[in-house]
C-alpha cells in the first residue's frame, strides 16, 4: 500500500464527509508536526516509524484501511503527543470524568481522558430517560471533517509546545 502524500492529501479534503482510515488519520497526524519530514515517505513507512516509536500499534501498521474510530483517534492522538512532541500527560482530567463511557475501556481511559481534558476532542450528550449525559462514543466512526477540526487543534497545542521550549 504505497501511496504518494499528495494523492492522500487530495483525497482526504476533497472527501471530508466520508469516514477517515487510520492510515489516513496517521498521515495528517505526522504532517501536523514535521510535513517536510513526512513529504518524501510513503504511507507504509510513515505507519512503519510510527510502530517502530510506539505511538503506533500492530493492527495500526497491517491494516491502515480500517475506519478510524474515536477510541481510536484517541489512543494515537495521545501517544504520537507524548512520544512525537514531548508533552507531558495532564495531572487534572476532571473534566474528563463526566463521560460516562470514560472506563468502558480501561486501557484507553486514559488516552480519552487527556485528549478530551485537552480540548482536542469533544464529548458527545445522550438524552437519556431521566437527563442528558456526555458521553466519548468510543466506538463511533469518526468523518474527515471531524478528523481534520482535531487535527487543526492538534497543530495548536503542538506550535504552544514548541515555543515552550
Amino acid at each position: 500500500m504505497e501511496l504518494q502524500t499528495e494523492k492522500i492529501s487530495k483525497e482526504i479534503l476533497d472527501n471530508s464527509s466520508e469516514e477517515i482510515s487510520v492510515g489516513e488519520f496517521v498521515f495528517l497526524l505526522m504532517n501536523c508536526k514535521n510535513s517536510s519530514a513526512s513529504k518524501n515517505l510513503s504511507l507504509t513507512e510513515l505507519l512503519r516509524y510510527g510502530h517502530f516509536r510506539l505511538w503506533l500499534e500492530d493492527q495500526d501498521e497491517t491494516h491502515p484501511e480500517n475506519p478510524l474510530n474515536r477510541q481510536t483517534a484517541a489512543r494515537i492522538l495521545h501517544e504520537f503527543l507524548r512520544i512525537e512532541c514531548g508533552l507531558d500527560d495532564l495531572q487534572d482530567i476532571s473534566s474528563a470524568t463526566q463521560l460516562k463511557d470514560l472506563y468502558t475501556c480501561r486501557v484507553c481511559t486514559n488516552h480519552i481522558a487527556q485528549v478530551c481534558a485537552r480540548g482536542l476532542m469533544h464529548p458527545q450528550e445522550i438524552q437519556t430517560s431521566e437527563k442528558e449525559e456526555l458521553i466519548f462514543n468510543h466506538l463511533e466512526v469518526m468523518k474527515k471533517s471531524e478528523a481534520l477540526e482535531i487535527l487543526q487543534k492538534v497543530k495548536v497545542v503542538i506550535k504552544q509546545k514548541c515555543k515552550q521550549l
